[in-house]
């Protein structure tokens, strides 16, 4: 069990707040051509967060986060969302759901008001007073450093299928302090990737990608690992991460790798989804 009740409950609340901050400040790095291009919006709603690219359908783009995570949300702000995706012209939208108070209430009013359940991400944390195993690997991993923006670009495109139009706002990500990435490479060339970023005592690991053809080399787990000591060296308490749901037929690498690291998955953050019509 990662904590009793009670503390579990105040620190997912820590967690999502953090995610909050995290995904609000990263939308504050788009650069102003970019943001020209992409139209861009972000908005707080009660303790939630509302993006939306008005150039884009993608729903991780167009999403809300955090909502009710406080016991702030009411049933009038989903109303008002609706109102504003579809003012921005956008014909659908996601409300990802996270652990707290209200999550239960929540998902009802959007069900009332058509909202379709699509998946979810499993949310895991770790407590960092445990020891961190050895990982074998015969990847050299190290933090990154600006000649390497390139090169985790290519990764992440690959990866995630990142357009174009949003290499310059990924680019000024990657240069901002406020979190690092770690590469893996072979020889010298990088093959897989993974930010950290530190919110007080709270450790994020995101941003994981591998190359095709380097994966089931160890790189992924290794990188696990170099963050996890990186953020016991900055005196994080707890780290947590975010991946998708086991389901038959499809890699579960990510999720296998974070609990062979010590990370226990704590709750499903379910996904739903507003269409226009």
């Amino acid at each position: 069990m990662v904590a009793p009740a009670p503390r579990l409950a105040a620190l997912l609340r820590r967690v999502e707040a953090a995610g909050v901050r995290a995904t609000e400040r990263h939308w504050a790095l788009m650069p102003a051509e970019a943001a020209r291009l992409l139209r861009p919006q972000v908005a707080r709603v009660g303790d939630g967060l509302s993006t939306l690219l008005r150039t884009s359908d993608a729903l991780r783009v167009n999403r809300v986060i955090g909502l009710g995570h406080a016991g702030d949300a009411k049933a009038t702000m989903i109303d008002d969302l609706i109102a504003r995706y579809r003012t921005a012209g956008l014909k659908r939208f996601s409300v990802q759901l996270g652990p707290g108070p209200q999550m239960e209430q929540i998902a009802g009013w959007l069900k009332a008001r058509g909202f379709a359940r699509r998946g979810g991400t499993l949310l895991l944390l770790r407590d960092l007073r445990r020891p961190i195993p050895r990982v074998s690997s015969a990847l050299r991993v190290s933090r990154a450093t600006r000649v390497d923006h390139e090169a985790i670009l290519r990764i992440h495109r690959e990866a995630f299928a990142l357009p174009a139009s949003r290499s310059a706002w990924s680019l000024a990500a990657l240069r901002t302090r406020e979190s690092e990435t770690f590469v893996a490479r072979d020889g010298r060339t990088p093959v897989a990737v993974g930010t950290l970023r530190v919110d007080g005592r709270l450790a994020w690991l995101g941003g994981g990608a591998t190359r095709t053809s380097w994966r089931r080399s160890g790189a992924h787990a290794a990188i696990i690992a170099a963050r996890l000591r990186r953020a016991v060296s900055v005196r994080c308490r707890w780290a947590w991460a975010e991946t998708g749901i086991p389901t038959p037929g499809r890699p579960d690498g990510s999720r296998r790798n974070l609990v062979r690291l010590g990370f226990e998955p704590v709750c499903v953050k379910p996904v739903f989804v507003w269409s226009e019509g």
